[in-house]
Protein backbone atom coordinates (compact mmCIF):
# COMPACT_ATOMS: atom_id res chain seq x y z
CA UNK A 1 0.00 0.00 0.00
CA UNK A 2 1.41 3.39 -1.04
CA UNK A 3 0.75 6.44 1.04
CA UNK A 4 0.33 9.57 -1.01
CA UNK A 5 2.24 12.53 0.37
CA UNK A 6 0.02 15.16 1.91
CA UNK A 7 -0.53 18.20 -0.28
CA UNK A 8 1.55 21.10 0.93
CA UNK A 9 -0.55 24.01 2.18
CA UNK A 10 -0.58 27.14 0.04
CA UNK A 11 1.99 29.68 1.19
CA UNK A 12 0.70 32.46 3.39
CA UNK A 13 0.90 35.70 1.45
CA UNK A 14 2.68 38.66 2.99
CA UNK A 15 2.88 42.37 2.11
CA UNK A 16 5.22 43.43 -0.69
CA UNK A 17 8.71 43.83 0.74
CA UNK A 18 10.56 47.14 0.41
CA UNK A 19 13.07 45.52 -1.94
CA UNK A 20 10.21 44.47 -4.27
CA UNK A 21 8.68 47.94 -4.68
CA UNK A 22 8.95 49.78 -8.00
CA UNK A 23 10.15 53.29 -7.16
CA UNK A 24 8.68 54.79 -10.33
CA UNK A 25 5.16 53.67 -9.34
CA UNK A 26 5.57 55.23 -5.89
CA UNK A 27 6.76 58.51 -7.44
CA UNK A 28 3.83 58.68 -9.87
CA UNK A 29 1.41 57.83 -7.05
CA UNK A 30 2.90 60.64 -4.95
CA UNK A 31 2.51 63.09 -7.85
CA UNK A 32 -1.09 61.96 -8.25
CA UNK A 33 -1.77 62.72 -4.58
CA UNK A 34 -0.59 66.29 -5.13
CA UNK A 35 -3.11 66.66 -7.94
CA UNK A 36 -5.86 65.07 -5.85
CA UNK A 37 -5.26 67.57 -3.05
CA UNK A 38 -5.25 70.47 -5.51
CA UNK A 39 -8.60 69.32 -6.90
CA UNK A 40 -10.20 68.35 -3.58
CA UNK A 41 -9.27 71.36 -1.50
CA UNK A 42 -12.16 73.42 -2.88
CA UNK A 43 -14.43 70.65 -1.54
CA UNK A 44 -13.01 71.28 1.93
CA UNK A 45 -13.34 75.06 1.61
CA UNK A 46 -16.77 75.33 -0.05
CA UNK A 47 -20.16 73.56 -0.35
CA UNK A 48 -20.38 70.14 -1.95
CA UNK A 49 -23.25 71.33 -4.11
CA UNK A 50 -20.86 73.55 -6.12
CA UNK A 51 -17.72 71.42 -5.79
CA UNK A 52 -17.84 69.45 -9.03
CA UNK A 53 -19.74 71.50 -11.58
CA UNK A 54 -20.28 75.10 -10.49
CA UNK A 55 -17.55 76.47 -8.19
CA UNK A 56 -17.84 79.91 -9.85
CA UNK A 57 -21.27 80.35 -8.23
CA UNK A 58 -19.58 80.34 -4.84
CA UNK A 59 -16.34 82.11 -5.83
CA UNK A 60 -17.33 84.55 -8.60
CA UNK A 61 -14.31 86.93 -8.31
CA UNK A 62 -12.21 87.09 -11.48
CA UNK A 63 -8.93 86.05 -9.81
CA UNK A 64 -10.69 83.02 -8.28
CA UNK A 65 -12.28 82.07 -11.60
CA UNK A 66 -8.88 82.26 -13.32
CA UNK A 67 -7.32 80.10 -10.61
CA UNK A 68 -10.18 77.62 -10.88
CA UNK A 69 -9.84 77.57 -14.67
CA UNK A 70 -6.17 76.62 -14.23
CA UNK A 71 -7.13 73.78 -11.85
CA UNK A 72 -9.88 72.54 -14.17
CA UNK A 73 -7.59 72.62 -17.20
CA UNK A 74 -4.45 71.01 -15.83
CA UNK A 75 -5.44 69.12 -12.66
CA UNK A 76 -9.13 68.30 -12.15
CA UNK A 77 -9.88 64.65 -13.13
CA UNK A 78 -6.36 64.10 -14.54
CA UNK A 79 -4.70 62.90 -11.34
CA UNK A 80 -7.63 60.91 -10.03
CA UNK A 81 -7.47 59.16 -13.41
CA UNK A 82 -3.81 58.34 -12.74
CA UNK A 83 -4.67 57.22 -9.20
CA UNK A 84 -7.35 54.80 -10.46
CA UNK A 85 -4.97 53.55 -13.16
CA UNK A 86 -2.36 52.84 -10.48
CA UNK A 87 -4.89 50.86 -8.43
CA UNK A 88 -5.13 48.47 -11.36
CA UNK A 89 -1.34 48.38 -11.59
CA UNK A 90 -1.15 47.50 -7.89
CA UNK A 91 -3.67 44.69 -8.38
CA UNK A 92 -1.58 43.24 -11.23
CA UNK A 93 1.66 43.50 -9.22
CA UNK A 94 0.15 41.64 -6.25
CA UNK A 95 -1.42 39.01 -8.51
CA UNK A 96 1.84 38.36 -10.33
CA UNK A 97 3.83 37.98 -7.10
CA UNK A 98 1.19 35.83 -5.42
CA UNK A 99 1.07 33.55 -8.46
CA UNK A 100 4.87 33.27 -8.41
CA UNK A 101 4.76 32.19 -4.76
CA UNK A 102 1.87 29.78 -5.25
CA UNK A 103 -0.34 31.64 -2.80
CA UNK A 104 -4.13 32.04 -2.78
CA UNK A 105 -4.55 35.51 -4.12
CA UNK A 106 -8.33 35.84 -4.43
CA UNK A 107 -9.28 35.59 -0.75
CA UNK A 108 -6.33 37.69 0.36
CA UNK A 109 -7.16 40.50 -2.07
CA UNK A 110 -10.84 40.29 -1.10
CA UNK A 111 -9.84 40.81 2.54
CA UNK A 112 -7.77 43.84 1.49
CA UNK A 113 -10.77 45.27 -0.32
CA UNK A 114 -13.07 44.64 2.63
CA UNK A 115 -10.75 46.53 4.97
CA UNK A 116 -10.40 49.32 2.39
CA UNK A 117 -14.19 49.57 2.20
CA UNK A 118 -14.32 50.02 6.00
CA UNK A 119 -11.77 52.83 5.73
CA UNK A 120 -13.91 54.36 3.02
CA UNK A 121 -17.05 54.24 5.14
CA UNK A 122 -15.30 55.94 8.04
CA UNK A 123 -13.78 58.54 5.72
CA UNK A 124 -16.99 59.36 3.87
CA UNK A 125 -19.34 59.35 6.84
CA UNK A 126 -17.14 60.93 9.51
CA UNK A 127 -14.48 63.03 7.75
CA UNK A 128 -15.33 64.23 4.22
CA UNK A 129 -18.05 63.42 1.70
CA UNK A 130 -15.71 63.07 -1.33
CA UNK A 131 -14.33 59.64 -0.43
CA UNK A 132 -12.96 57.39 -3.19
CA UNK A 133 -11.87 54.42 -1.07
CA UNK A 134 -15.29 52.76 -0.82
CA UNK A 135 -15.84 53.19 -4.57
CA UNK A 136 -12.42 51.67 -5.31
CA UNK A 137 -13.01 48.76 -2.93
CA UNK A 138 -16.41 47.85 -4.41
CA UNK A 139 -15.07 48.16 -7.96
CA UNK A 140 -12.04 46.08 -6.97
CA UNK A 141 -14.25 43.08 -6.20
CA UNK A 142 -15.34 43.13 -9.87
CA UNK A 143 -11.68 43.39 -10.90
CA UNK A 144 -11.12 39.94 -9.38
CA UNK A 145 -13.20 38.47 -12.21
CA UNK A 146 -10.50 39.53 -14.71
CA UNK A 147 -7.42 38.09 -13.03
CA UNK A 148 -7.15 35.15 -15.47
CA UNK A 149 -8.35 36.92 -18.60
CA UNK A 150 -6.19 37.45 -21.66
CA UNK A 151 -4.68 40.79 -22.58
CA UNK A 152 -7.10 41.13 -25.49
CA UNK A 153 -10.15 40.52 -23.31
CA UNK A 154 -8.94 43.04 -20.73
CA UNK A 155 -8.23 45.64 -23.43
CA UNK A 156 -11.72 45.26 -24.94
CA UNK A 157 -13.45 45.48 -21.56
CA UNK A 158 -11.33 48.47 -20.55
CA UNK A 159 -12.32 50.36 -23.68
CA UNK A 160 -16.01 49.47 -23.39
CA UNK A 161 -16.19 50.38 -19.69
CA UNK A 162 -14.39 53.68 -20.17
CA UNK A 163 -16.59 54.73 -23.10
CA UNK A 164 -19.88 53.69 -21.48
CA UNK A 165 -20.39 57.01 -19.68
CA UNK A 166 -20.01 59.26 -22.77
CA UNK A 167 -22.16 56.82 -24.76
CA UNK A 168 -24.83 57.16 -22.08
CA UNK A 169 -24.53 60.94 -22.49
CA UNK A 170 -25.23 60.60 -26.21
CA UNK A 171 -28.24 58.42 -25.43
CA UNK A 172 -29.44 61.01 -22.93
CA UNK A 173 -29.15 63.76 -25.52
CA UNK A 174 -31.09 61.73 -28.06
CA UNK A 175 -33.80 61.06 -25.47
CA UNK A 176 -33.99 64.76 -24.60
CA UNK A 177 -34.25 65.89 -28.22
CA UNK A 178 -37.12 63.41 -28.75
CA UNK A 179 -39.06 64.76 -25.80
CA UNK A 180 -38.27 62.15 -23.17
CA UNK A 181 -37.73 63.36 -19.60
CA UNK A 182 -34.15 63.49 -18.33
CA UNK A 183 -32.71 64.33 -14.91
CA UNK A 184 -32.32 68.00 -14.11
CA UNK A 185 -29.38 69.69 -12.43
CA UNK A 186 -30.85 72.81 -10.81
CA UNK A 187 -28.65 75.75 -9.97
CA UNK A 188 -28.39 76.08 -6.17
CA UNK A 189 -30.10 79.08 -4.64
CA UNK A 190 -28.00 81.71 -2.91
CA UNK A 191 -29.90 81.04 0.31
CA UNK A 192 -28.81 77.38 0.19
CA UNK A 193 -25.17 78.35 -0.30
CA UNK A 194 -25.41 80.72 2.67
CA UNK A 195 -26.99 77.98 4.78
CA UNK A 196 -24.18 75.55 3.95
CA UNK A 197 -21.58 78.20 4.73
CA UNK A 198 -23.15 78.74 8.14
CA UNK A 199 -23.35 75.00 8.86
CA UNK A 200 -19.71 74.24 8.04
CA UNK A 201 -18.22 77.56 9.13
CA UNK A 202 -20.14 78.13 12.37
CA UNK A 203 -22.32 75.09 13.05
CA UNK A 204 -21.99 72.46 15.75
CA UNK A 205 -20.29 69.15 15.12
CA UNK A 206 -23.70 67.46 14.98
CA UNK A 207 -25.00 69.93 12.36
CA UNK A 208 -21.91 69.33 10.25
CA UNK A 209 -22.23 65.57 10.67
CA UNK A 210 -25.84 65.55 9.46
CA UNK A 211 -24.90 67.62 6.40
CA UNK A 212 -21.82 65.49 5.73
CA UNK A 213 -23.90 62.30 5.69
CA UNK A 214 -26.41 63.94 3.38
CA UNK A 215 -23.62 65.09 1.03
CA UNK A 216 -21.92 61.70 0.81
CA UNK A 217 -25.19 60.05 -0.17
CA UNK A 218 -26.22 62.74 -2.68
CA UNK A 219 -22.89 63.60 -4.29
CA UNK A 220 -20.83 60.41 -3.89
CA UNK A 221 -22.74 57.20 -3.35
CA UNK A 222 -25.61 58.47 -5.48
CA UNK A 223 -23.31 58.58 -8.50
CA UNK A 224 -21.54 55.28 -7.90
CA UNK A 225 -23.24 53.42 -10.75
CA UNK A 226 -22.49 56.35 -13.06
CA UNK A 227 -18.72 56.37 -12.47
CA UNK A 228 -18.27 52.68 -11.62
CA UNK A 229 -17.77 51.73 -15.26
CA UNK A 230 -15.15 54.38 -15.97
CA UNK A 231 -13.23 53.46 -12.81
CA UNK A 232 -13.32 49.78 -13.76
CA UNK A 233 -12.02 50.69 -17.22
CA UNK A 234 -9.09 52.57 -15.69
CA UNK A 235 -8.38 49.66 -13.32
CA UNK A 236 -8.24 47.30 -16.29
CA UNK A 237 -5.92 49.64 -18.20
CA UNK A 238 -3.61 49.54 -15.17
CA UNK A 239 -3.62 45.73 -15.21
CA UNK A 240 -2.76 45.75 -18.91
CA UNK A 241 -0.02 48.34 -18.40
CA UNK A 242 1.75 46.17 -15.81
CA UNK A 243 1.50 43.10 -18.02
CA UNK A 244 3.08 45.10 -20.85
CA UNK A 245 5.92 46.26 -18.54
CA UNK A 246 4.89 49.92 -18.90
CA UNK A 247 6.54 50.86 -15.58
CA UNK A 248 9.77 48.95 -16.20
CA UNK A 249 10.95 50.48 -19.48
CA UNK A 250 14.23 49.49 -21.07
CA UNK A 251 16.56 52.44 -21.89
CA UNK A 252 16.17 51.83 -25.63
CA UNK A 253 12.37 52.24 -25.31
CA UNK A 254 12.54 55.79 -23.89
CA UNK A 255 12.05 57.45 -27.32
CA UNK A 256 8.60 55.83 -27.45
CA UNK A 257 7.77 57.30 -24.04
CA UNK A 258 8.95 60.72 -25.23
CA UNK A 259 6.67 60.52 -28.25
CA UNK A 260 3.74 59.45 -26.09
CA UNK A 261 4.55 62.29 -23.69
CA UNK A 262 4.52 64.88 -26.49
CA UNK A 263 1.29 63.60 -28.03
CA UNK A 264 -0.39 63.25 -24.65
CA UNK A 265 0.55 66.73 -23.48
CA UNK A 266 -0.29 68.36 -26.83
CA UNK A 267 -3.70 66.72 -27.24
CA UNK A 268 -4.50 66.88 -23.52
CA UNK A 269 -3.64 70.55 -23.01
CA UNK A 270 -5.42 71.60 -26.21
CA UNK A 271 -8.56 69.63 -25.41
CA UNK A 272 -8.75 70.73 -21.80
CA UNK A 273 -8.22 74.39 -22.67
CA UNK A 274 -11.11 74.08 -25.13
CA UNK A 275 -13.34 72.50 -22.47
CA UNK A 276 -12.52 75.21 -19.91
CA UNK A 277 -13.13 77.98 -22.46
CA UNK A 278 -16.51 76.54 -23.47
CA UNK A 279 -17.57 76.18 -19.84
CA UNK A 280 -16.58 79.77 -19.12
CA UNK A 281 -18.45 81.04 -22.18
CA UNK A 282 -21.66 79.00 -21.94
CA UNK A 283 -21.87 77.81 -18.28
CA UNK A 284 -23.80 74.64 -19.25
CA UNK A 285 -25.62 72.44 -16.72
CA UNK A 286 -24.59 68.76 -16.74
CA UNK A 287 -28.26 67.69 -17.15
CA UNK A 288 -30.29 67.66 -19.27
CA UNK A 289 -27.87 66.99 -22.12
CA UNK A 290 -27.45 69.82 -24.62
CA UNK A 291 -25.14 70.13 -27.65
CA UNK A 292 -22.65 72.12 -25.54
CA UNK A 293 -22.65 69.76 -22.53
CA UNK A 294 -22.41 66.75 -24.83
CA UNK A 295 -19.47 68.31 -26.70
CA UNK A 296 -17.72 68.97 -23.40
CA UNK A 297 -18.26 65.41 -22.19
CA UNK A 298 -16.99 63.84 -25.40
CA UNK A 299 -13.97 66.15 -25.55
CA UNK A 300 -13.08 65.34 -21.94
CA UNK A 301 -13.36 61.62 -22.65
CA UNK A 302 -10.32 62.00 -24.90
CA UNK A 303 -8.54 65.04 -23.43
CA UNK A 304 -8.44 63.92 -19.79
CA UNK A 305 -6.75 60.52 -20.29
CA UNK A 306 -4.43 61.99 -22.93
CA UNK A 307 -3.16 64.61 -20.48
CA UNK A 308 -2.89 61.96 -17.76
CA UNK A 309 -0.83 59.83 -20.15
CA UNK A 310 1.36 62.83 -20.91
CA UNK A 311 2.00 63.43 -17.22
CA UNK A 312 2.88 59.79 -16.53
CA UNK A 313 5.21 59.53 -19.52
CA UNK A 314 6.82 62.83 -18.50
CA UNK A 315 7.52 61.39 -15.05
CA UNK A 316 8.97 58.21 -16.59
CA UNK A 317 11.27 60.19 -18.90
CA UNK A 318 12.41 62.52 -16.11
CA UNK A 319 13.06 59.64 -13.72
CA UNK A 320 15.71 58.40 -16.17
CA UNK A 321 17.60 61.68 -15.84
CA UNK A 322 19.85 61.62 -12.72
CA UNK A 323 19.20 65.24 -11.74
CA UNK A 324 15.43 64.94 -12.08
CA UNK A 325 15.46 61.54 -10.41
CA UNK A 326 17.00 63.13 -7.32
CA UNK A 327 14.23 65.75 -7.27
CA UNK A 328 11.27 63.48 -7.99
CA UNK A 329 12.25 60.61 -5.71
CA UNK A 330 10.88 62.57 -2.74
CA UNK A 331 7.37 62.21 -4.16
CA UNK A 332 7.90 58.49 -3.68
CA UNK A 333 7.79 58.98 0.10
CA UNK A 334 4.20 60.19 -0.24
CA UNK A 335 3.46 57.42 -2.74
CA UNK A 336 4.63 54.76 -0.30
CA UNK A 337 2.32 56.16 2.37
CA UNK A 338 -0.48 57.07 -0.05
CA UNK A 339 -3.44 55.84 2.02
CA UNK A 340 -2.24 57.64 5.13
CA UNK A 341 -1.61 60.85 3.20
CA UNK A 342 -4.92 60.67 1.34
CA UNK A 343 -6.82 60.45 4.64
CA UNK A 344 -4.55 63.05 6.21
CA UNK A 345 -5.42 65.52 3.44
CA UNK A 346 -9.10 65.21 4.35
CA UNK A 347 -8.41 65.49 8.08
CA UNK A 348 -6.25 68.58 7.65
CA UNK A 349 -8.65 70.11 5.12
CA UNK A 350 -11.67 69.77 7.36
CA UNK A 351 -9.74 70.95 10.42
CA UNK A 352 -8.63 74.07 8.56
CA UNK A 353 -12.02 74.98 7.12
CA UNK A 354 -14.75 73.47 9.35
CA UNK A 355 -16.02 75.14 12.51
CA UNK A 356 -14.52 72.50 14.84
CA UNK A 357 -11.10 73.59 13.49
CA UNK A 358 -10.05 77.02 12.27
CA UNK A 359 -13.49 77.76 10.80
CA UNK A 360 -12.22 79.23 7.50
CA UNK A 361 -15.03 77.69 5.43
CA UNK A 362 -16.12 80.05 2.67
CA UNK A 363 -13.52 82.71 3.49
CA UNK A 364 -10.85 81.89 0.86
CA UNK A 365 -11.20 81.06 -2.82
CA UNK A 366 -9.23 79.01 -5.36
CA UNK A 367 -6.48 81.63 -5.80
CA UNK A 368 -5.47 81.20 -2.15
CA UNK A 369 -6.26 77.49 -2.10
CA UNK A 370 -3.56 76.84 -4.72
CA UNK A 371 -0.97 78.28 -2.34
CA UNK A 372 -2.41 76.26 0.55
CA UNK A 373 -2.16 73.10 -1.57
CA UNK A 374 1.56 73.59 -2.17
CA UNK A 375 2.22 74.26 1.53
CA UNK A 376 0.21 71.27 2.78
CA UNK A 377 1.74 68.89 0.26
CA UNK A 378 5.29 70.09 0.97
CA UNK A 379 4.68 69.28 4.63
CA UNK A 380 3.40 65.84 3.64
CA UNK A 381 6.53 65.14 1.59
CA UNK A 382 8.77 66.16 4.49
CA UNK A 383 6.77 64.27 7.13
CA UNK A 384 6.56 61.12 4.98
CA UNK A 385 10.31 61.11 4.45
CA UNK A 386 10.94 61.48 8.19
CA UNK A 387 8.46 58.72 8.98
CA UNK A 388 10.02 56.25 6.53
CA UNK A 389 13.44 56.77 8.09
CA UNK A 390 12.17 54.82 11.10
CA UNK A 391 9.16 52.82 9.95
CA UNK A 392 8.48 50.30 7.19
CA UNK A 393 4.92 51.43 6.46
CA UNK A 394 2.71 54.43 6.92
CA UNK A 395 0.45 54.06 10.00
CA UNK A 396 -2.75 53.39 8.03
CA UNK A 397 -0.84 51.16 5.58
CA UNK A 398 0.38 49.09 8.52
CA UNK A 399 -3.16 48.77 9.91
CA UNK A 400 -4.46 47.82 6.45
CA UNK A 401 -1.85 45.09 6.10
CA UNK A 402 -2.25 43.92 9.69
CA UNK A 403 -5.98 43.39 9.16
CA UNK A 404 -5.37 41.63 5.85
CA UNK A 405 -2.41 39.30 6.34
CA UNK A 406 -1.75 36.63 8.92
CA UNK A 407 1.19 36.63 11.29
CA UNK A 408 3.28 39.39 12.87
CA UNK A 409 4.03 42.53 10.91
CA UNK A 410 6.93 44.56 12.34
CA UNK A 411 6.44 48.30 11.98
CA UNK A 412 9.82 49.70 13.04
CA UNK A 413 12.87 49.35 10.81
CA UNK A 414 15.79 47.43 12.28
CA UNK A 415 18.10 50.30 11.31
CA UNK A 416 17.02 53.82 10.27
CA UNK A 417 17.46 54.63 6.59
CA UNK A 418 18.55 58.15 5.63
CA UNK A 419 15.98 59.28 3.06
CA UNK A 420 18.19 62.19 2.02
CA UNK A 421 20.82 59.83 0.67
CA UNK A 422 18.86 56.82 -0.48
CA UNK A 423 15.36 56.68 -1.83
CA UNK A 424 13.05 54.10 -0.27
CA UNK A 425 12.61 51.11 -2.55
Amino acid sequence: MTIEPAEAPAPVLQPVASSERVELIDVVRGLALFGILAANIRGFAGPAVTYYAMPHLYWPALHDRIAQAFIDTFIQAKFITIFAFLFGVGFAVQLQRATGRGGRFGWTFARRLFVLALFGLVHGLLIWFGDILLVYALTGFVLLLFRKRTDKTIAVWALVCYLLLPLAGIAGYVAWTHGFATPSFPQPEQAELLRLTRVFGDGSWMEIQKQRMSDVVAYNWGYFLVFFWQILGLFLLGVLAWRKRFFTPAPESLPRYRRAMVWGLAAGVTGNIAVTALRWAFDPRPFPSTPISLTLALTQTIAVPMLSLGYVCLAIVLMHDPAWHARLRRFGYVGRTALTNYLLQSILGTLIFYSYGLGLFGTVGPSVLIVATVVIFALQVYASGCWLERFRFGPVEWLWRRLTYKGPLPMVREAPVATADAAPA
